[in-house]
């Protein structure tokens, strides 16, 4: 795992060189275990131990920035921010932007307090916690026509916690997310999840166009990342109960 110490020096560095930064917008809240911060705010994760471990290569300087999934995509097409972590069926116009390899495979399930409906379409007029900002594609047919109702929330720990508080018959995550919020923060609670993905993608980073020669590079990196369990690795430690 990269050390915080050796991160900090390398930063200083930088910054003493004048080199350029690479702006990467990381979400805020947080999305355990792919990308949050300790309470010394160093972020951590899949996403930044992969993203520390390539820039320690690269002659740029590695910067990162809590922002809502919004304003970071938004940030990314306007040049604010060199990059953000999306899938490109996320996006409001994936042609505007450079997708690398996968990082993860990003996979979608309903949880409830109760036993399950397996079929999205058997719901009816069921309240579901989602996340504010973020694009359901899955659920589109279901909250146009009513069957769900779209109830937002700004984490996935408000999404469960909310759940638990029923405030909604539903919830809607990812399943490494769901995984490590019950391990950490709701591990007296049953939860039922659905058998079936509702939905999956390849959570990848999203990048500006001007940094297509990085990308290139980036993309050697993750798969022979891949290739060494490396991902794999920092992901089962992510996941585990952290008190």
């Amino acid at each position: 795992m990269f050390s915080k110490f050796m991160l900090t020096i390398l930063l200083f560095s930088f910054q003493v060189l004048g080199v350029e930064t690479f702006k990467i917008a990381i979400y805020y809240p947080q999305v355990p275990p792919y990308m949050y911060a300790a309470d010394d705010n160093v972020p951590q994760g899949v996403v930044p131990e992969l993203l520390n471990a390539f820039f320690l290569g690269q002659p740029y300087q590695l910067q990162y920035v809590f922002e809502n999934r919004q304003r970071a995509e938004l940030g990314v097409y306007e040049g604010k921010y060199d990059a953000t972590v999306l899938a490109a069926k996320w996006t409001i116009d994936a042609s505007a932007l450079l997708f690398s390899q996968p990082i993860v495979n990003h996979r979608d399930f309903l949880y409830s307090l109760k036993p399950l409906q397996q079929n999205l379409a058997n719901l009816d007029r069921n309240s579901i916690c989602l996340r504010r900002y973020y694009k359901y594609d899955a659920l589109n047919n279901e909250l146009d026509k009513g069957s769900l109702i779209r109830v937002d929330s700004d984490s996935e720990f408000d999404q469960f916690n909310m759940l638990v508080n029923q405030r909604c018959d539903l919830a809607y995550m990812n399943e490494h997310v769901a995984t490590w919020l019950i391990n950490n923060h709701f591990s007296t609670m049953v939860f039922h999840r659905n058998n079936v993905e509702a939905d999956q993608a390849d959570l990848t980073l999203a990048l500006n166009p001007k940094w297509a020669g990085l990308k290139q590079q980036l993309d050697i990196f993750i798969k022979d990342a891949h290739r060494r369990g490396v991902i794999e690795k920092s992901l089962t430690q992510h996941m585990k109960k952290t008190k």
